[in-house]
C-alpha cells in the first residue's frame, strides 16, 4: 500500500490566498497581472506551451529564476491566466429569467474560448479560484439558484453549459485551423470530397450518411455554425428545464 504525503496548507497556500505584495521589504519590480499579461499574449498568439516561465520572464524584461517570487510553479502561472481573462469583459447582465440568463452565459464562454483558444486545455473540474472565476462560478449557480434543485444539481447543470459551450468553440477552432492548412473552405472541400462519396454511395452501406449528402440543407447554410449553437443550446435549455421540479 502506498502512503500519500500530506500536503501542508502552509507551505502550499494557493495563490490567491498570498498576498500579491510582501509588508516588508524591497518591493517587486513586477506584478501578477503584469505576468498574466505577458503569458496571455504568449499563449494567445503561439499556444499554452509557449508560455514558458523562461518566455514570459523575457518578455517582462526579467529572468526566469526572479519569476518563481510570483508564481511557483506553470500550475500557478496558469490560474493567474485563466482569472485575467474570466475578468477581461463583463459577464451578461441577469435578466431574471433562467433560460434567457444561461443562454447568455453559455455565449460568453464561447466567445472567451475563441478569443484565447488556450483556455480549451484548462481542465473545468480543477476550477482556479481566482476572484474574476469565482465571480464567473457565482454567476451561474446564482442563476440556478431557487429552482428546487439541490447544491449538487446545480452544479452538474452549470457543468455541463460549460462543457456545451467550450466544446463548440472547440470545434470551431478546430475547423479554422483546417481551413488555414488546407487552403479550402467548407464549401469547397466538400466539392473535394465528390468523388469518394460517390463510391460510398455504391456500396450501399450507409444509407443515412447519403440522405444527409442528397437531402440536408444544413451542411450548406451559410450561418451554419451560428444556427448549430443556437439549436443545440436551445435542446440543451430543454433538458435542463425538463429537470427543473
Amino acid at each position: 500500500m502506498v502512503t500519500k504525503k500530506p500536503v501542508s496548507t502552509e507551505s502550499s497556500a494557493l495563490l490567491c490566498a498570498r498576498p500579491a505584495r510582501p509588508s516588508r521589504g524591497p518591493q517587486p519590480a513586477h506584478s501578477r497581472a503584469r505576468i498574466a499579461e505577458a503569458a496571455v499574449k504568449i499563449a494567445d498568439a503561439d499556444g499554452i506551451e509557449a508560455a514558458s516561465m523562461r518566455r514570459v520572464a523575457a518578455e517582462i524584461g526579467s529572468r526566469a529564476t526572479s519569476l518563481y517570487r510570483y508564481v511557483r510553479n506553470k500550475d500557478e502561472l496558469l490560474d493567474l491566466m485563466v482569472d485575467l481573462v474570466m475578468g477581461e469583459t463583463r459577464g451578461p447582465e441577469r435578466s431574471g429569467d433562467w433560460r434567457t440568463d444561461l443562454a447568455a452565459i453559455a455565449h460568453h464562454t464561447r466567445a472567451v474560448i475563441k478569443r484565447h483558444p488556450w483556455m480549451i486545455a484548462i481542465s473545468v473540474f480543477r476550477p482556479t479560484l481566482g476572484p474574476n472565476s469565482l465571480a464567473s462560478m457565482e454567476a451561474t449557480l446564482k442563476t440556478l439558484d431557487g429552482h428546487g434543485l439541490d447544491i449538487d444539481g446545480m452544479l452538474v447543470i452549470a457543468n455541463t453549459l460549460s462543457t456545451f459551450a467550450r466544446g463548440y468553440a472547440a470545434g470551431e477552432i478546430a475547423e479554422q485551423q483546417a481551413e488555414a492548412r488546407s487552403g479550402l473552405g467548407r464549401e469547397r472541400w466538400m466539392e473535394s470530397q465528390a468523388q469518394y462519396v460517390e463510391t460510398i454511395r455504391s456500396s450501399g452501406q450507409f444509407p443515412l450518411f447519403m440522405r444527409v449528402v442528397d437531402d440536408a440543407r444544413t451542411p450548406h447554410d451559410p450561418h451554419l455554425v451560428q444556427q448549430g449553437f443556437e439549436q443545440g443550446l436551445q435542446c440543451l435549455l430543454d433538458g435542463i428545464a425538463a429537470r427543473l421540479p
